[in-house]
């Protein structure tokens, strides 16, 4: 008993000191680089639970929220940029209140009705409140995304220049398409990039962010010859997924910040820090990483960005308290049975490393969750590794060997790992590693499983799937490059899945035909993807004129893409391909499932090739 109690008191140990070092020790210090006022700051006037997305649906933002922000933001910064004019008309008002000059944004695109009430409601309050307007910038990264030709918005520039002759006008995007487009430094009174190391096709680490910035800053002003550059987007995420070494973290964006403002104020350079407040509705289009660019999070709490200490894990008490809490009550399947040593040592050593995986898995889905889909789909994760992490210490408390696992554990597992790495490998930008409950999962199945993968008597369905899972893995180690180590970590769970599910003696060549057919569908897709999807060229041209027959095929295919529809065909597809078991209607259906997965309707592709895999492997068997 004596022993017991003291290695539970020694788990609880651990667990106290490892959450006191993440949010007490490891540490951002106050190294007191303290700023008056920064230049500018982006700033959008939405709640937590609101949206520009929701203006059509009748939405009209509180004037007292947008004069609370604005009197807060007036403490730490002289001007605000905006992105948008409609439904945004309150804000002029509460900047001058509060002596606050704007940047203010024009939202254009090829909604050309859109575009001209913007341009109208500019004009209207550009009349109100002419000593609030700083610059107008027309446009935010329209020729990045392919919205507009440079011709048509050149149009809308010259419009609002002529319109309002005695403001500064400009237009906004990410430095390489300046480069790209040296024309529009002619129409514009002067330079607006956005330098975001984070999202560069490159991405940078915060250790060399800075110096990146500063590089293309000088290339900018060498290229486009003029000194009149503003900085027009620039910052660091605090949560979410890793883009190479790029690590999103509360550390390093009160890091990137207060190294970026004291570098702008030596060179004097002309700046707007994206953004004041976390947004949460753009982790629709963006990820959980989209939500979490604010100085101050969704309910206005300073984040500690400008001054002070900073942690990773403020919240690390309540962490704490469940990883205690986990470890303290599991510890009492130890009373009353009769244990060596060894397997006591075991139990707590497991119990320890599981409760802290569990409760880091917990953290990140708690930040990353941001729909009833997303947190069933956490549930679901969190409810199989309790069951993993309980059937584990049973395990070693149990001194027979007849304690085999349920394979319909073991399944679902692997199911969920490759949907994730389906999602990973392709739409990959915006999905999030969720290694911590995977590696208790991987864990808990080599122990249970080890000196026992003959009794799962896999088959061909199996070595399909582990097949299609180590192709999935080898795509998202290429895209993520060896630098990110959670994608790393992630690339050794999926090989223990796929290992565990190559285990068996049936070939996988006897399904060598589907493997060429999903070869060839795969490089067909891909070259689709590639020349009508994705291609920026087709999609300005679409924009200037979208009569042709390719413009209306791309404008189709990305409504299905948008809406999910192709996901919802290919699972339609799967489940009758399962009940059809005809050979010609399943490769129809193995398509239609590359197809859905590889134009990144990802989670229902994935399950429908599940699905038709299982019927691949029926059609074999039935020969």
């Amino acid at each position: 008993m004596t022993t017991r109690l003291f290695l539970t008191f020694l788990s609880s140990l651990a667990i106290m000191f490892f959450w006191l070092f993440l949010g007490e020790k490891a540490i951002l210090k106050d190294d007191s680089n303290h700023f008056s006022k920064l230049q500018c700051v982006s700033y959008a006037p939405f709640g937590k639970d609101e949206s520009p997305f929701l203006f059509d649906k009748g939405l009209i933002l509180k004037e007292e929220n947008i004069k609370k922000d604005l009197e807060l933001l007036s403490k730490y910064t002289n001007c605000i940029r905006t992105y948008s004019t409609v439904g945004l008309e309150a804000i002029p008002k509460y900047a001058k209140e509060f002596n606050l000059e704007m940047l203010m944004g024009v939202w254009v695109s090829k909604d050309e009705k859109q575009s001209r009430d913007e341009i109208d409601t500019l004009k209207k309050l550009a009349s109100q409140y002419p000593e609030v307007i700083k610059a107008i910038i027309v446009g935010n990264e329209v020729l990045l995304r392919g919205d507009l030709s440079e011709k048509k918005l050149t149009e809308y520039i010259l419009e609002v220049k002529q319109a309002l002759p005695n403001v500064r006008v400009t237009y906004a995007d990410v430095w390489e398409f300046w480069l790209k487009h040296p024309n529009m430094k002619n129409i514009t009174d002067f330079v607006t990039i956005h330098i975001l190391p984070y999202w560069e096709d490159l991405p940078m680490s915060i250790e060399k962010s800075i110096n990146h910035l500063a590089d293309v800053r000088v290339k900018v002003e060498k290229e486009l010859g003029t000194s009149d550059i503003l900085i027009g987007e620039t910052g660091w995420p605090s949560e979410g997924r890793a883009r190479e070494d790029a690590v999103p973290s509360k550390i390093n964006q009160a890091k990137y910040i207060r190294e970026f403002v004291k570098l702008a104020n030596e060179k004097n350079w002309n700046y707007n820090i994206i953004e004041a407040f976390d947004q949460p509705w753009k982790r629709v289009s963006e990820g959980a990483v989209g939500g979490y660019w604010g100085l101050f999070d969704e309910n206005r709490a300073d984040k500690n960005v400008f001054a002070g200490d900073v942690s990773n894990f403020p919240n690390y008490l309540y962490l704490a308290f469940i990883s205690l809490a986990l470890v303290l009550v599991n510890s009492l399947m130890l009373r009353k049975k009769k244990l060596s040593k060894t397997r006591i040592v075991a139990f707590s050593i497991v119990n320890t490393i599981f409760a802290l995986l569990l409760t880091l898995q917990i953290e990140q889905y708690y930040i990353i969750s941001r729909n009833h889909f997303e947190t069933a789909w956490a549930i679901i994760v969190l409810g199989l590794c309790l069951y993993i992490y309980n059937f584990v210490l049973i395990k070693i408390l149990q001194t027979t060997k007849d304690n085999f696992i349920p394979k319909i554990a073991f399944y679902l597992a692997s199911f969920l790992v490759f949907i994730i790495s389906t999602n990973l490998a392709y739409n990959g930008r915006y999905e999030n590693f969720e290694i911590y409950g995977f590696i208790l999962l991987a864990l808990g199945f080599i122990y249970t499983l080890f000196g026992k993968f003959k009794e799962l008597h896999f088959g061909l369905f199996e070595k399909i799937l582990a097949s299609a899972l180590l192709v999935n893995a080898v795509i998202t180690l290429y895209n993520e490059t060896i630098l990110n180590t959670f994608s790393n970590i992630w690339f050794i769970i999926t090989l223990v899945f796929a290992a565990i599910l190559m285990v068996g003696k049936e070939s996988i060549l006897k399904v060598k035909e589907y493997i060429f057919f999903t070869i060839i569908f795969a490089i067909l897709i891909t070259l689709f993807k590639n020349g009508l999807i994705t291609n920026n060229e087709l999609a300005t041209a679409c924009n200037n004129d979208g009569s042709g027959l390719s413009c209306a095929l791309r404008s189709s295919m990305w409504s299905y893409i948008y809406f999910g529809y192709l996901g919802v065909i290919a699972l339609v597809f799967g489940i009758l391909s399962l009940i059809l078991n005809n050979k010609k209607f399943t490769i129809l259906a193995l398509f239609i499932s590359l197809f859905a997965t590889i134009l990144t309707n990802t989670f229902l592709g994935s399950i429908a090739f599940i699905l038709v895999s299982y019927s691949i492997s029926k059609l074999i068997y039935k020969k």
